[in-house]
């Protein structure tokens, strides 16, 4: 009865302490993309067929937030759009093989109105992520820009489906990526995310 009664214990402990976080996928917003694609930092209603809201929640070092991720595909790129609610930093990483570990990331952020996207790889569980072109691969991102206002960024992007780099994640029609993001509340990369962090699913068409 004892043991029942710590285990019971532990595990308020646990939920209370944000260690565990209830499961529940986010809706997933479908619609016609019948406007043209632009990189401009606007993400517009009928811009991208797919869409969700991501939220992290706070916890010991994390004050809490959201990522909307805005996503549409043809059979060869992929257009994204990601709108975070920071003033820093935002990152999404591809189908990470353990935490973060062989992830394809994509960091980016608006600073003095200049749009940034770095196309980068996790070469370990937590970090470090690395551009592709300090490992020997290409910068892979054809077309990217942002805007920052009212505590949000949002930065547009696009990539094709498949770069042929070795330290790109290649994707197809139809498939189910896993990814993993965070928003960092500093305007210096190097700096830990610290916002908020999450994982989900994001499936293109």
């Amino acid at each position: 009865m004892k043991s029942i009664l710590v285990a019971l214990l532990l595990g308020l402990l646990l939920l209370s302490s944000g260690c565990i976080q209830p499961k529940e996928a986010p809706i997933v917003a479908e619609k016609a993309a019948t406007t043209e694609w632009k990189a401009d930092g606007i993400v517009g209603e009928s811009e991208y067929s797919r869409s969700m809201l991501l939220q992290g929640p706070a916890r010991q070092g994390y004050s809490g937030g959201e990522m909307e991720i805005s996503w549409k595909n043809d059979g060869e790129y992929l257009y994204l759009a990601l709108n975070g609610s920071t003033d820093g930093w935002l990152a999404i990483g591809f189908e990470p093989l353990e935490w973060m570990k062989n992830a394809d990331i994509i960091l980016a952020s608006v600073q003095a109105g200049k749009a940034m996207a770095l196309d980068e790889y996790c070469t370990g569980n937590y970090g470090p992520h690395i551009e592709d072109t300090m490992l020997g691969g290409t910068n892979d991102i054809e077309e990217f820009g942002g805007s920052k206002g009212a505590g949000r960024t949002v930065i547009e992007l696009k990539r094709k489906l498949d770069t042929g780099d070795r330290f790109d994640k290649s994707f197809s029609p139809g498939q189910a990526i896993s990814i993993i993001w965070a928003l960092s509340n500093n305007s210096d990369i190097s700096l830990k995310h610290n916002v908020a962090y999450g994982e989900g699913i994001m499936t293109l068409t």
